[in-house]
Parts: structure tokens; sequence; C-alpha cells
């Protein structure tokens, strides 16, 4: 088993990203499609694997067509808001209609642009499937999470028309359940679906990806997830407490309520305690996306294959994938953006350390030549202009 390598540096991606962001201020925007291609360009050629390099064909040009209607669009939707106020509320509607049809062309024309050692990937999905998936489990899943909630609070509001309080309260706690039970299901399900459309549609050369995944395991994974963010606020506001209570030490005085406030608010032990509560809110939700990454990361990894003899591992963890996150953003925060490169190479190193590759059963220099020699004869036509970025945990 062979680790993919990130052998991109901080100080070289710097001198990349300060000239993208100076062109972009100076062009008022219109540089960021050819801003995206030479990120991408570094990025992909810095990964390597089997002392082989991955690389990204799209021209900023090529992304410059969709980037100016996207842009347009967002233009006419402000304009025709503005001016007709109830046409401005449909548009989004309308907008987002396409989106399937949005992500179905923008898979396909970022697997033709990217390639390994030489050989071009490719998505054949169809466009029945993307709007099944990116619109239609969506929309009914969190329309019935709503209903559900909605629903439940209808009976704790007449209470005080007679509705008895113990059923209004036992059909509120049954309602906000089962909508949290549906609102999980619904992202284990689109997590699923997602998944073996991004992944089992897309080809390596004349290669097949297979997966074979379950949406049971996607559910524990959100699951789990949804219980660390509930256990974390929970410890956070019996934190916060004896926090407040530390500083209204001197005693509260129900007659003076505004005057003990503000003088806990102007005590030392307050602010410390406001930040410190802050920032383990913002870590509890970091961690709890970490845990959700890093397992979906590795059960994919382990599920897929390529042409039946290529097999994937993930050793990403989640306290190890946390704190990259962690100190990227404190590293981001106190640099006023500055560190942004080294945060965005750091992120890659540690995914690429953490990815490995299984083929025992064959040559993969052999098994690559090969795909190189099938690429030659097959030829591309790449005329798609959209780019969005649209991925699983991978």
């Amino acid at each position: 088993m062979k680790q993919i390598q990130f052998k991109g540096r901080g100080t070289e991606y710097f001198k990349i990203w300060i000239v993208n962001v100076l062109l972009c201020i100076v062009t008022i925007g219109i540089y960021y499609p050819w801003a995206k291609v030479r990120t991408r360009r570094y990025f992909y050629a810095n990964t390597e694997y089997a002392d082989r390099y991955f690389d990204y064909h799209a021209t900023g040009k090529q992304l410059f067509f969709g980037y100016l209607i996207g842009v347009l669009i967002l233009l006419a939707m402000q304009v025709v808001g503005s001016i007709l106020p109830f046409v401005g509320i449909i548009l989004p509607v309308i907008l987002f209609a396409f989106i399937p049809w949005i992500i179905w062309r923008s898979l396909k024309f970022n697997m033709r642009m990217t390639s390994f050692s030489n050989v071009r990937f490719s998505f054949i999905g169809n466009l029945k499937p993307a709007y099944i998936i990116y619109m239609l489990i969506p929309v009914l899943g969190y329309a019935a999470a709503a209903l559900l909630a909605f629903g439940s609070i209808l009976p704790m509001s007449n209470i005080d028309e007679g509705t008895n309080a113990a059923f209004a309260f036992l059909v509120f706690a049954v309602g906000i359940i089962a909508a949290i039970a549906i609102g999980v299901y619904s992202i284990g399900l689109f997590t699923k679906k997602a998944a073996e459309y991004q992944i089992g549609q897309t080809k390596f050369g004349q290669g097949n990806f297979l997966i074979n995944i379950h949406t049971g395991k996607f559910i524990k994974i959100q699951l789990k997830r949804v219980l660390i963010i509930i256990g974390g606020l929970f410890l956070l506001s019996i934190l916060s407490g004896l926090l407040f209570a530390s500083a209204m030490s001197g005693g509260f005085n129900l007659n003076n309520i505004s005057s003990d406030i503000e003088g806990a608010n102007s005590s030392p032990l307050f602010v410390v305690g406001f930040l410190v509560i802050y920032f383990g809110f913002i870590a509890t939700f970091l961690f709890a996306t970490a845990y959700s990454y890093s397992r979906q990361r590795q059960y994919l990894f382990e599920n897929t294959t390529l042409d039946n003899a290529i097999t994937f591992q993930s050793t990403v963890g989640a306290r190890g994938y946390f704190y990259i996150l962690l100190t990227n953003m404190l590293l981001v925060l106190f640099t006023v953006g500055l560190a942004l490169p080294w945060a965005k190479v750091r992120v890659a190193r540690y995914i690429a350390d953490h990815s490995w590759i299984e083929a025992s059963e064959l040559d993969i220099n052999h098994y690559l030549t090969q795909k190189e020699k099938e690429q030659s004869a097959l030829g591309e036509e790449i005329g798609d202009v959209l780019d969005i970025d649209v991925g699983v945990a991978i």
C-alpha cells in the first residue's frame, strides 16, 4: 500500500495567492477564473503517487464564461428584485430548479479537466439522477421535517385555550424527535446517493470506479455528529452558568438586576468566560465537522475500488483533522488572513498523507502505462464552460 504525497509549500503558494488576490482587486473580480485555475494547477501538480502527478487542464478563459453567466444572473436578480419585488422572489426559485443541471455539467467538466499520469478522468452520470439526488431528496426530507416540527408546536401554543399541557408536551417531544430522525435520515440518504453518483459514475481512462455503500452507516455518522454537538453545547451551557455565577459571586439583588448585570459584564472573569464559550462553540462545530468528514471518508475509501483491482484507504482521523482545522483558524485569525496559503497547504498535506492506494495484485506502473495508451486513442471533446465545486468526503 502506497501513500499519496503533497509536495507543495506554503511559501510557494503564498506567491501565487498574493498575486491572485491583487489581480482580482485590480480587475474588480474579473481575474477570478484565472486565479482559480492557477490555484488548482498548483495543488494538483504537487500531489504525487508512485512518482506520477495529477494535472488540471482547464483554462481561465473556459471558466470565465461560466463565471460571467453567474455574475450576470446575480446582478439581474438584484436589479429585478429592487424594481419588481414579487418577481425577485420567484427568480431564486427558478434558479434553484437549475441547480442539479449545473452540478451535473460541473461534474462532467471538472472530471474532463482532471488527469493523473496523463490519463483523463471522466464523468458519465445522467441528468435525471442529479435532479432526484440534489433536489427531490433534500426538498422532501426537509419539508417533512419542517412540517413535523411546526405541527408539534401547535398544541403548545393552544395550552391557554384549554389544551392539556401534558398531552401538548408529549406531542411536541414526539414531533421534534420525529423531525430530527427524518432530517438525519434525509442527510444519510442524500450523502449515500451523492457518493454513488459522483464516484460510481466516474471513470479513469477506460477504468471504472465501483462503490458499495449503505445508508445506515451514514445515518450512524450523522447521529453521532448530532450527539457531539448536543453534548458540546450542554457542557458549554453548564460552563457559562458557572462563570456567570462566579462573576455574580458578590450576590444577586432582584431589586437591582440591571446594575448587577452591568457589574458582571465589566468583570474580567466574565470577559474571559465569554471568549472561552465563544471559541468553545466554534470548536464544538469544528470537531463535529471533523468527525463527520473523517468517518465518511474512511467508509467511502474502504468501499471503493478501481477496476476491481485497486483499493483505497483513508486514515484521516477526527482528532487530527480537528487539530488542523482549529490551528488553521487561529493562524488565519491572528494574521488577518495572510496565513491562508499555509492553512490550505497544511490541509492538502494532511489529507494526502492520510490517503493510501493498494495495488498489490498488479504492477501499478504497468497499469498506468496501459491507461496512457488507451487514453491516447480515445480523444477528448471539451466544450463545457460551467465550473462549480461539488464533492463528497474525498
